[in-house]
Formats: C-alpha cells, structure tokens, sequence
C-alpha cells in the first residue's frame, strides 16, 4: 500500500511538472502570451459588441486570481486606494446625472483595466511572457495586413486587427519603448526601435510619430538631469511636440488633407465649447463626445475627456497614477533602467494624449501604469531590503564598540 501510494504521489508530481513545463517553456508562461497577443484585436466577439482584446485581458485576470503574488503592494497601497476611490467616485456621478447603459460599460472597463494592472504589478501575470506575445502579435500584424489577411480600415495605412490608424499608432509607439524590457542589449534594442518606429510611420499617426520621438529622447537624456533640468527637458519636448504637430500637418502629403484637419478643428471647438461647460465634477461616463456635421465624433484630446467624464477628481486621480506608477514618484531607492524605459513610454502616452481621444483608459495605457507599478515595488523592495542590511550592519559595529569599549577601560 505505502509502495503503490508513494508511485502515485510521484507520478501526479510528475504530471504536475510536465503540464508545468508545457505551460511555461523556457521562461515563458504561454497562457499569458498567447491572451496578451489578443490584446491587439479589438474586433468585437459576434453579438457582444465587446472587443476581443477585452475579453483576453478578463480571461487573464481570471486565471491570474488563482496564482499567488509574486510579491505584494507594500510600498504602494496608493494604487487600491486611487482605483478604490476612482470608482467609487464614478458611481456617484453616474447617480447623480442619471445612470445609463453607457455607465455601466464604462466602469467595467476601468475596473478591468484596474486590475489587469495590479495583477501585473504584483506578478500574478507575467509581463515578460506577455510582452513577448504581444511583441509576436505586432510583428505577425504587418505581413498579415499587407497581404489582405487583416483589417484595412484606411486605405492602405497600418492598422490591421488593432482597427484604426492612431489606435495603432499609439500601440506601436508606446509597445516599441515597453519592449526595450525584454533584453539590455544594444542591438536586439536597436533592432526593436528600428522596427517599431517603422511600424509608427506606417500607421501615418502623426501625434504618434512625434510622441515616439519625444519618448526616445527622454530615455536618452534624462538619466543625465536633475529635477529642474528634467522639468526643463519635460516644457521642450512639449513645444517640439505641438511645433511637429502644427508644421507636419502643412508639409508634404500631409498639406492634400487640409479638409479633414478642418474637420478636426471643427471638432476640438466644439469640444472645448463643451468641456467649459461640463461641471467640475463632470458629466458622467460616455460624455466625450460632440455632434459635427450630423455625425458623433469622439473627443482628439484625453484630458478633455477626463475632464468631461469625471471632472477635476477623475482628471486628477488619473494623473496621479501617471506620476506615480509612469515617473515614479516618492519611489524608494536609486531609479532603474527599467524606471527610465517606464518614464519615457509615459512622455509617450501623455503627448499623444493631446491629440488621441482614448488614451488613459486603453490596454496600452494601463500596461504603461501596471509595469511602472511593478518596477515601483520592486525598488521599494529592494530598498526595504537594503534598509535591512544597512539596519543589521550599523547593530553589529555597535555591539562590536561595546565589546571594545570596556577591554579600554580596563587599569594596566
């Protein structure tokens, strides 16, 4: 009896090794790859109107509530406590406006992305495997599109199943520097800025274009500045991003579309008209949106739409996530390459903010916050630790003083 149950024992561990090994080769967790690729489809699932990249990031958060953390949110409680708050504060407007369908989506939206975040940050899921998914997914995306294999929703420029030219164009951009996690070494790195910002001139996104630029920079220059230079840095990337956005817009074959940049003027007037106008505690969930020329455009400016959607609490509780998790704000410890490479996909994400409707609250966005959460907690771990040893060592030269202290006081 002992023999035959210990053979079982042995033989369900190996079991469970195996089915291990299968769903993890090398260093990578394939069930996180495989649904963080989907990330990229925003087609809907027939008769739901939900996006598949939505229902990936629920399947994934599902299957993260059965593992352990790898490490917890010591350090950075802040971040239940903003989404926490965030919510609930969302809800009250919904009530106090009138709840809606609109409403309802929404909040489920956030909350998802919420805790796709904070299931990344605390290693629940893999951000290296699913990097490296989406990474595949972008590169497949491009053959795929231009042999008529995916979406070509704008004539001949790079969308594929992301579906629309800036959607697109944010994703590459902010997935090209996210990407530079993967490996330290200068040539794979250079390799995937190459073929990334190549992927960004093909959407034809001019916000996305420039942001990138601005992105790179910032990983190249700030590291050299202190607080003051880098704010400086942080104004002219700002102006060289609104001068390349004014001056691209008249050069070249971007110069032919004077009629849809009409057309977008048209659109952010009447959305400033109604961003004055919106409350500060806003107008509820589903507001960023303006009626022009007998159609309904979307807001071209994030920070509108937060402002419209949650007022001056939303517009703030999302910008302290961004200082926070993206720059690392009250971050314990010396700053990191891996800190450097979030800041800059940050100066990504807020620059095309200016000028993209749906940013903040996209997959890409809250990818941007849930590695800079994760990188957070691992420098306030590693200071906790560091503390520790520091603590331990100054403990034992005192008790080594002691020790000598009275050998000195002793009469020869």
């Amino acid at each position: 009896m002992t023999d035959s149950s210990t053979d079982a024992k042995a033989s369900t561990t190996r079991i469970g090794q195996l089915r291990a090994s299968i769903l993890e080769a090398g260093d990578t967790r394939i069930t996180d790859a495989v649904l963080m690729a989907l990330f990229i489809v925003i087609i809907p699932v027939p008769g739901t109107g939900i996006g598949i990249n939505l229902v990936a990031a629920a399947a994934l958060i599902l299957l993260g509530s059965f593992r352990r953390p790898t490490r917890t949110l010591a350090g950075g409680y802040w971040y239940p406590v903003i989404c926490v708050g965030t919510l609930a504060y969302l809800g009250v407007v919904a009530v106090l406006t009138g709840p809606g369908a609109e409403d309802v989506t929404r909040m489920g939206r956030i909350g998802l992305l919420m805790a796709l975040a904070g299931f990344m940050a605390t290693g629940r899921i893999s951000i290296k495997s699913g990097f490296r998914g989406i990474l595949l997914a972008l590169a497949i995306n491009v053959p795929l599109f231009y042999v008529g294999l995916a979406p070509d929703n704008y004539g001949g420029l790079l969308t594929g199943f992301l579906g629309d030219k800036n959607v697109a164009g944010l994703t590459y951009a902010i997935m090209t520097i996210l990407f530079l996690l993967l490996t330290p070494k200068f040539w794979p790195r250079a390799f995937i800025v190459l073929g990334g910002t190549a992927c960004v001139v093909l959407t034809d996104s001019r916000t996305s274009m420039a942001a990138l630029a601005a992105g790179l920079i910032w990983l190249l220059l700030a590291r050299y500045l202190g607080t003051f230079f880098r704010a400086i840095l942080a104004l002219g990337l700002y102006l060289a991003f609104e001068f390349a956005e004014t001056n691209l817009a008249q050069a070249g074959a971007y110069a032919a579309r004077s009629g849809s940049d009409e057309l977008r003027e048209r659109i952010d007037a009447a959305s400033w008209e109604k961003v004055t106008a919106t409350p500060w505690f806003g107008a509820g969930l589903g507001e960023g949106t303006v009626e022009v020329a007998g159609e309904t455009w979307f807001f071209h400016n994030a920070y509108w739409g937060l402002w419209v959607d949650g007022g001056a609490p939303l517009s703030i509780a999302v910008l302290l996530l961004c200082a926070l998790a993206g720059f690392q704000f009250l971050a314990k410890g010396r700053p990191t390459p891996e800190s450097r490479i979030v800041e800059a996909s940050m100066v990504t994400l807020l620059l095309c903010s200016f000028r993209l409707g749906e940013t903040f609250f996209s997959i890409p966005g809250f990818l941007v916050i849930g590695v800079g959460l994760s990188v957070y907690l691992r420098r306030h771990g590693d200071w906790v630790e560091d503390q520790k040893a520091l603590d331990a060592r100054e403990l034992k030269e005192r008790v080594a003083r002691l020790k000598i202290a009275p050998r000195m006081s002793r009469p020869s």
